[in-house]
Order: structure tokens, then C-alpha cells, then sequence
């Protein structure tokens, strides 16, 4: 349902939903928690009734569980985009790295390794806050819940373009690497190798 965020009170905020007072706990507000409360304040979200609270006579609704739903669809799309530039903000950091949340509804990890120079010594420093905004590469979807990111640059697939740059009955040449009962294996360049049966 589409709610409009009304007012912020203690422990979440009040929702109208079709002019329904609902309650929404800060904690559902976002996939991660908000870095600061007010700025759902007046704005139109979607939102999923969770449960209803008979004493006081209220729904309580959830945006994290919208924001859950479209995590699938959005990890497609971000497949279809993986060596696109994102802008994202800060959840939070550890000594291992920064989280970033971006897409709206997805989170991943740009690991101390990741980060350029700059952002290293911010970290070190603990000048990174949750709400910064930080750009970034996908370097790895392992899971839903599991995204790594990078700013060192998009991943590069050495395998991208190979199609065009080795072409049936081409003569190239390269090093064999590996002689076995069925043939030879050969490395055109670094990390691509071919079978001479």
C-alpha cells in the first residue's frame, strides 16, 4: 500500500495509509537502519501491513518488507549493469571495509582493499559516517545479502570480446603449457588458454 509519512514519534513514525493511522517502527523503515529518522518524514512510500496490534487498535506496517521483495528483480538488473558506475551512501564500517547501500534496496561490502587511497586513510581514520555518499563498482554477486564492491574500477572479464579477438581458423600463436594422451594445451595470453586436440 502507498502510505504517506506523516510525523515522527518516539520508536517509529506515523503512517497514513488510505487515511489509516498506521505505526511504523523506525527499525522498518529501511532495508538498513536509517542513518536519520527524519528524512521519511512527508515523504509517499510503500509499505506492507506486518501485524495489528489490538490494544491499541493500530496496523503496524513495514517498509523494510517492500523494499525485501524487490531485491530479486533489482540483483537482475544489476547484473545486466555490473560494470556501470553507482552512487550509494555509507550504513556503516568496520576495520575490514565500508557497506554501502545503493539500488534502493540492496547492500554490499566495498572491503578495505577495495578502497581507493583517499577512503583508506578516511577509514583509518574514522571519518567515515553512516549517510556519506560513496561511488562505487560491483566486483561480485555471491548472493541476495552477499554483494562485494570496488573503487578500484569495474571488473574486467578477459574473457569479454574474446569471440572478436580469436576468430575460427585464425593463425595465432602461444606457449604450450601442458601436454596430456589427448592433446596440448596452449595459453594464448595470460589466463586464456586453448586444447590443441
Amino acid at each position: 500500500f502507498t502510505g504517506i509519512v506523516k510525523e515522527l514519534i518516539h520508536g517509529g513514525y506515523w503512517v497514513d495509509v488510505a487515511g489509516i493511522k498506521c505505526f511504523m517502527p523506525g527499525s522498518l523503515g529501511g532495508v538498513n537502519k536509517l542513518h536519520d529518522f527524519s528524512v521519511l518524514v512527508g515523504k509517499e512510500i510503500i509499505v506492507m501491513p506486518i501485524t495489528f496490534s489490538r490494544e491499541k487498535d493500530t496496523v503496524v506496517v513495514s517498509h523494510r518488507e517492500y523494499l525485501r521483495t524487490m531485491i530479486p528483480s533489482t540483483i537482475e538488473k544489476l547484473k545486466e549493469t555490473i560494470k556501470d558506475k553507482r552512487e550509494g551512501f555509507v550504513t556503516g564500517s568496520t576495520k575490514f571495509g565500508v557497506f554501502a547501500e545503493f539500488d534502493e534496496c540492496l547492500t554490499g561490502l566495498i572491503p578495505k582493499a577495495e578502497l581507493d587511497p583517499q577512503y583508506i586513510e578516511l577509514l583509518e581514520g574514522g571519518d567515515i559516517k553512516p549517510g556519506d555518499k560513496i561511488s562505487f563498482w560491483t566486483k561480485e554477486i555471491i548472493s541476495d545479502r552477499k554483494i562485494i564492491l570496488s573503487q578500484l574500477g569495474p571488473k574486467i572479464d578477459i574473457w569479454d570480446g574474446i569471440d572478436e579477438k580469436y576468430k575460427p581458423m585464425m593463425v595465432t600463436e602461444g606457449k604450450v603449457t601442458k601436454l596430456t594422451a589427448y592433446g596440448a594445451f596452449v595459453e594464448l595470453e595470460k589466463g586464456i588458454s586453448g586444447l590443441v586436440h
